[in-house]
């Protein structure tokens, strides 16, 4: 089975873009557009609206379970000690699920955080081909952007999020997690190849970790004798092996 390409994905990215949203300013065909609607059709639009949530900034709350908060922004005090990227979540387990990967991706070392195209395809150029990084998506309603060295030079991709699934802009094939995503497109036939770490060189306990991750797997770390709990805290924070 052949496996999606990055590349491809990439190219109708660039497409799209192209295309600009077509808007009417013919008020009157708009207010017989409205008139022509059903009462259900004006019901669904209204839920939809009170279901918009708030802009969130994620990477202040804790790792414990708060869903009194999980709709509310923080204090100003503390804008400018986070991310720029923003974007509303359309439920709590949709915000839950990008807190989860924005954490983990935290101990990724790959993930460059707010960072604009011309700064990741800088940074890509002198790199082997199939390196990439995860970056903050510059688009206001997409999180994360895929950078890679490609056969064209630097290219990138948005990371996609729709009813709980990853997927590369362009691709149909979705995954359960970012991570999941990545594994799938760095193995063969597919063109990533290497993470391009902030961190270089890494230190050793990370290299051990994700040493640990291949030899056993994520799924023995509760059940493997002789770890300690700071271990298994550790190794717990990016069960893989990317």
């Amino acid at each position: 089975m052949v496996k999606d390409d990055p590349s491809n994905t990439a190219v109708q990215s660039q497409k799209q873009a192209a295309e600009e949203p077509k808007q009417s300013t013919n008020l009157k065909e708009a207010s017989e557009q409205q008139q022509a609607e059903s009462p259900e059709e004006v019901e669904q639009k209204n839920i939809k609206k009170k279901k918009k949530l708030k802009f969130l900034l994620w990477s202040k709350l804790s790792l414990e379970e708060q869903p009194e908060l999980w709709d509310q922004p923080l204090p100003g005090s503390l804008a400018d000690t986070l991310p720029s990227h923003l974007r509303s979540f359309s439920s709590y387990s949709e915000y839950k699920l990008v807190r989860q990967t924005y954490l983990q991706l935290r101990h990724s070392g790959y993930y460059w955080g707010p960072m604009t195209m011309e700064e990741a395809h800088l940074t890509l150029t002198p790199t082997p081909l199939g390196t990439f990084l995860i970056r903050d998506s510059g688009q206001p309603d997409v999180f994360f952007t895929l950078s890679y060295q490609s056969n064209d030079g630097p290219t990138s991709v948005r990371v996609l999020l729709n009813n709980l699934l990853f997927s590369l802009y362009g691709s149909n094939r979705t995954f359960d997690s970012l991570f999941t995503l990545l594994d799938h497109y760095t193995s063969p036939p597919c063109k990533l190849t290497l993470p391009y770490r902030k961190l270089r060189p890494e230190w050793l306990k990370q290299i051990c970790r994700r040493a640990f991750i291949r030899t056993h797997g994520a799924e023995s770390l509760n059940t493997l004798p002789g770890l300690s709990t700071p271990v298994r805290a550790y190794v717990q924070a990016y069960p893989y092996s990317i």
